[in-house]
């Protein structure tokens, strides 16, 4: 039951707000659990068990943190034991497969027989709720009364439909207070309309329509692939995966302000950044300051030595190669949590080595550019990188890459960029363009300097509604198109 799905948007959700309002303060968050279980259900009914375990385990395991607080020892003993458990569990699901496989390679040279592994089916989400579980307990551990000690609040917290399929990767303290007050409003409300529209557009109108022609040009045998169809695949490519991605981001933010909480923004305009350190500020913002809070900075702090630990606290800390060395492993990880797969570490790795090279000299060199070359780096390299992260396999990824910058040699006449571009596809790619860019504020400041505060308001509410109706048309005629990052 994706958000973009008719039973979603004319059952599931109208039913669930009209609960959810009408119900008294006492039983608001337990009918809001139980439509948030029910959605879970619907699309992982096997995995139920697994995401309540998830809730019961990591409840229990931070009381007895809170409780055992002044025994530093037996508290981080806990909080270790914890993410062990809550890793093992995301390891098992999502890496076993992988793991063995690897393995059975190495028994192959040796002429061993090999390991047999069952087939896992991943559950729903379980590398967006294992983290935020990750951060809860280390945030616990660190700070004192922040512990929910009412179960129901927690399962709430850990559950909320809006983002458990995909994020963003929420804190506690970012919705602590709305878990014992709802912020209900009618203007939070039809913000949460609007933000939830502009998602299901992004989503339908946009990410759909290109995923065709991705899937068309990504299918070509890369001997085949002239370099004009392989730069179109990944073009498209590069708009489809944040239109898809952004739009399931505005759609739970949108969600979520409909039943009172406020969820971070999860991307601010990535593609208009000038290098690939301001493209993760920008980017799946959850999950790149998930990473540095509670991976890079523990992990750098642990490489450094005495020497340097006592230059930081003076505020003489300067960026050394364990610093580095932590970026790229963490990158790599990055690579790894969004698949089990030689091209998600490999795209990890390219990530972690371009952030490290900026660092050191590039980031500097980069300043000294005129804008527009530090933009067309970025776009260069963030393609690059998407190639990895679509293709299947490292063969086929570079084979693809080869494609980009080889001529084609006569291929042309088997494969051409107008076998791939009709009407639609070129006017979604055009708006694509436009709205990539931060487009509405300057348009709310020419409103503003015409004096068109009230006519932009009507304006802007017909749009919105028009945009409803248009991505229903394109819904009605279309097959269901999973978001992208639902199966990380």
């Amino acid at each position: 039951m994706g958000f973009s799905s008719p039973i979603f948007l004319f059952v599931f959700l109208p039913l669930v707000l009209a609960g959810y309002w009408l119900a008294g303060n006492r039983v608001r968050h337990l009918f809001l659990l139980a439509a948030s279980l029910f959605f879970y259900a619907w699309d992982d009914a096997r995995s139920v068990i697994l995401l309540l375990a998830s809730i019961l385990v990591n409840y229990a395991f931070t009381l007895f943190i809170d409780r055992y607080r002044e025994q530093k020892r037996t508290a981080q003993l806990l909080l270790c034991l914890a993410i062990v458990i809550n890793l093992a569990g995301l390891a098992w699901y999502k890496y076993a497969g992988f793991a063995a496989d690897s393995l059975n390679l190495l028994l192959a040279g040796l002429q061993l027989p090999p390991l047999q592994v069952a087939p896992h089916h991943l559950p729903l989400g379980i590398s967006f709720f294992t983290f935020q579980a990750i951060a809860y307990l280390v945030d616990v551990h660190q700070q004192e009364n922040l512990v929910q000690r009412n179960p129901l609040r927690f399962a709430l917290f850990m559950s909320l439909f809006p983002k458990i399929a995909a994020g963003p990767i929420i804190r506690y303290s970012e919705v602590s207070a709305e878990l014992a007050q709802p912020s209900l409003g009618l203007d939070s409300f039809c913000y949460g309309i609007k933000r939830f529209i502009v998602g299901l557009a992004k989503k339908v109108l946009i990410a759909n329509t290109l995923a065709g022609t991705v899937d068309q040009i990504f299918a070509i045998p890369t001997a085949d692939l002239p370099a004009t169809v392989a730069w179109l695949g990944i073009i498209c490519y590069t708009l489809q995966i944040y239109f898809d991605f952004s739009g399931y981001s505005d759609m739970a933010i949108g969600l979520g302000r409909m039943f009172g909480f406020s969820f971070q923004e999860n991307f601010n305009y990535p593609y208009i950044s000038r290098s690939l350190t301001e493209f993760w500020r920008r980017w799946h913002i959850s999950l790149s300051t998930w990473l540095r809070d509670y991976l890079f900075t523990p992990l750098s702090y642990l490489l450094m030595t005495d020497k340097v630990r006592q230059k930081m606290a003076k505020g003489e800390y300067r960026t050394n190669y364990r610093t580095l060395v932590s970026l790229v492993v963490v990158f790599i990880i990055c690579g790894f949590w969004h698949g089990a797969g030689g091209t998600f570490m490999v795209w990890g790795l390219f990530h972690g080595s371009l952030l490290t090279l900026e660092s050191l000299w590039l980031g500097k060199a980069l300043k000294r550019c005129w804008a527009p070359v530090q933009h067309g780096y970025l776009l260069f390299v963030v393609m690059l990188s998407w190639v990895l992260f679509r293709a299947p396999t490292l063969p086929q990824a570079a084979g693809y890459l080869k494609s980009m910058f080889v001529p084609a040699g006569g291929k042309e006449l088997h494969y051409h960029v107008s076998m791939y571009l009709d009407n639609l596809v070129l006017l979604v790619i055009a708006v694509a363009l436009v709205a990539m860019l931060p487009v509405t504020g300057r348009l709310r400041e020419l409103a503003a300097a015409l004096k068109l505060a009230g006519s932009k308001e009507a304006a802007a509410t017909a749009a919105l509604v028009l945009l409803f109706l248009v991505s229903l048309a394109f819904l009605a005629k279309s097959t269901h198109n999973p978001f992208i990052y639902q199966q990380f």
